[in-house]
């Protein structure tokens, strides 16, 4: 219920405004300035990224289960849907609602699933060595992190038992505060000696979930542990040191870091272009990039208050998202690019009131 609940709520939040594609998009990360976009203007900046493993076919076959069952219908064009009454009342009945407050998908993107990985690996390292097992064969076995658990090791090593203990105590009080079935699949998914973490399928036939549902209980209840450990650092000492070094992610790229820098420098959009050796619109797409992750960076330098004023009255009239319908309700000489811009900062736009 909880997988399906969430693309309902996906649906509820964009209407008609985005194709199913872009749901798909926003829930598995895909790593583009449309998907980053959405999820900002569409207030589902939680939601993003939270399910990387997600495949279109299952995704789709996910859609067609909730044709067939009548939670959403087509709507007016190809690839758009629209949630049905029945959809609305399945979504109330859902508890999709309580795990909606453990995601920060864009916060935790990628940092969630290296500091979930480690945890797991340094459970079972411990575990093992506690019992003078040295040749287990590791849960995790991505070099990153089998490198990593190998160093960090050594740096406890010396205090391992207190610091076996303290893990135990902070994951306890941690998990303690969760509804018994999500601290139970946490705690299942768990391997120490002699014994391996229950597999997706497994967890999901012991608590009659589906697969995708298992998978984001998981994800939700690693949110809640890194929120917890991230308020309260000295309190949670050894699950922070899991966390310390890994920085919140970064999705703005490197080309359009050497971009800004340029702009920053005074250089015009077209220098830009023609120093960088890259089209015109590559760079725009640079600046609505900037203004998505930095606040900082004004929008005025592209777009007047006035023509800034115009785009917001289209997109209230016409209660829309949609770039075209926009474009053809503003004056000609507002660009695409413009329009954008608008977009990416709309919730600040909208706070600052009247333009004109």
């Amino acid at each position: 219920m909880c997988f399906k609940g969430i693309i309902l709520k996906c649906i509820t939040f964009m209407k008609e405004n985005r194709s199913i594609s872009g749901i798909y998009h926003l829930l598995s990360g895909k790593k583009s300035i449309q998907s980053v976009h959405d999820a900002k203007i569409f207030n589902l900046e939680g939601l993003y990224g939270i399910y990387p493993a997600l495949t279109m076919i299952d995704f789709l076959d996910c859609v067609q289960q909730m044709v067939a069952g009548g939670l959403i219908k087509k709507g007016k064009t190809d690839n758009y849907y629209d949630i049905t009454d029945r959809g609305e009342q399945y979504l109330k009945q859902s508890d999709v609602t309580s795990i909606l407050c453990y995601f920060n998908g864009i916060k935790y993107y990628g940092r969630d699933v290296t500091f979930l990985e480690r945890l797991f690996l340094i459970i079972q390292t411990l575990s093992n060595i506690q019992k003078g097992n040295t040749t287990f064969i590791p849960v995790i076995d991505r070099p990153s992190i089998t490198n990593w658990t190998k160093k960090f090791y050594t740096t406890i090593k010396g205090n391992r038992r207190n610091f076996t203990i303290k893990l135990y105590e902070e994951l306890y009080e941690l998990l303690n505060q969760l509804p018994e079935k999500e601290a139970n699949i946490f705690v299942d998914r768990l391997s120490g000696y002699k014994y391996y973490g229950m597999s997706v399928e497994q967890l999901s036939e012991k608590h009659s979930l589906t697969k995708h549902d298992v998978i984001l209980y998981l994800t939700g209840v690693t949110h809640h542990l890194i929120v917890k450990i991230e308020q309260n650092q000295e309190r949670f000492t050894v699950l922070y040191s899991l966390l310390r070094d890994l920085e919140q992610t970064k999705f703005i790229t490197n080309t359009a870091k050497q971009t800004y820098q340029l702009l920053c420098n005074h250089f015009t959009v077209s220098e830009i272009a023609s120093m960088r050796n890259l089209k015109l619109n590559t760079i725009y797409d640079h600046i609505v990039e900037i203004v998505l992750y930095d606040k900082e960076f004004t929008i005025d330098t592209f777009v007047t208050k006035q023509e800034q004023a115009i785009i917001l009255q289209a997109i209230h009239k016409y209660n829309t998202y949609k770039l075209k319908i926009i474009k053809d309700n503003t004056t000609s000489s507002i660009s695409y690019f413009q329009i954008r811009l608008v977009l990416a900062r709309l919730e600040e736009l909208r706070l600052e009131g009247p333009h004109v």
